[in-house]
């Protein structure tokens, strides 16, 4: 019985797969199609031409297939074919995305057959359809003919914006000062406490710490960023402690006076408290970081620890 019911299921699947495989409708992937995208991830341009050749005869206007015969083409420098295909998946109206990628083919393909005015445009309207892929533009042997050309450059700056947004913000480098391999020192003292290595991560949206004790085996990250929908900054810390000994967010961040400010509060044994995390920019090659609380609001303070970095030369 179980065996009877196992061979029904098998058949129901394989009627319903072979269904599937033999509709037109271009949302879905025919086996074809499968081949052929798999030799296309693989890089073998020549093998997977055919096949999608076949696809584009069954669904001519399957744009993903036609957009990567193009390339198949483009690679094997059979350009006005290349050309032909790119062309060909415009008129069928595609998305911003693919638009926009395919047009930026486009000027890779003029750009191959010394025709700058035509790639110049082709550039134009993939930054029109929203073209973000800066490291494409940006090392893609395809555009050394070009990359001298002051438009090109223009394009370039404007791709790097779109990418890298946090880059181009000023209110997002504000906490660049921090940014180095650093010595840290107990203040006003020859005591090293630690080592961090402060770095640009995440397109330049965020200010990541990596630090290191000397004197045991403790060690922690802080994510840094700004925070555009409130114009300040904020600042959690994740320590090898696991359960956190000291506040581990850090909010309302502000540039000011020559220092990034954050606040922080809490409850311990004592009470209630509030507190200031404070990182001074004392020039390129220094800043001090004081953390202290008050559980009088403000009218005492109580220093958590004041450690100078100096930069590690």
């Amino acid at each position: 019985m179980r065996r009877n019911l196992y061979c029904q299921l098998i058949l129901l699947l394989l009627i319903r797969y072979s269904f599937l495989a033999a509709q037109p409708a271009s949302g879905l992937i025919t086996p074809g199609q499968m081949r052929a995208d798999s030799l296309f991830f693989l890089g073998d341009w020549k093998q997977a031409t055919p096949l999608y050749e076949s696809v584009i005869n069954e669904t001519p206007a399957n744009t993903v297939a036609l957009s990567r015969l193009g390339y198949c083409y483009h690679q094997q420098n059979e350009l006005s074919r290349a050309i032909q295909c790119y062309k060909q998946v415009l008129a069928n109206h595609p998305g911003p995305l693919l638009m926009g990628s395919v047009s930026a083919r486009l000027a890779r393909v003029y750009c191959l057959q010394k025709n700058e005015e035509q790639a110049m445009e082709w550039l134009q309207r993939a930054l029109t359809a929203g073209y973000a892929n800066y490291q494409e533009l940006d090392t893609n042997a395809d555009f050394a003919p070009v990359r001298e050309n002051e438009k090109f450059k223009v394009f370039l700056d404007t791709v790097y914006v779109r990418a890298f947004p946090c880059m181009a913000d000023s209110n997002a480098r504000q906490f660049d000062f921090w940014v180095g391999e650093w010595n840290a020192y107990i203040n006003g003292t020859n005591v090293l406490a630690g080592h961090s290595r402060i770095e640009i991560s995440s397109g330049g949206c965020m200010i990541l710490e990596n630090w290191t004790s000397v004197q045991n085996t403790y060690s922690g990250k802080s994510m840094n960023f700004y925070i555009p929908a409130t114009g300040k900054w904020e600042q959690v810390w994740i320590g090898s402690e696991g359960s956190p000994r000291r506040p581990s967010r850090f909010e309302n961040g502000e540039y000011k006076d020559g220092a990034m400010r954050f606040e922080f509060s809490g409850t311990d044994q004592r009470g209630h408290y509030t507190g200031r995390f404070i990182f001074y920019n004392l020039g390129k090659d220094k800043v001090r970081q004081l953390n202290e609380q008050s559980y009088d609001g403000g009218k005492t303070w109580q220093t958590n620890y004041d450690l100078l970095y100096v930069r590690r030369k």
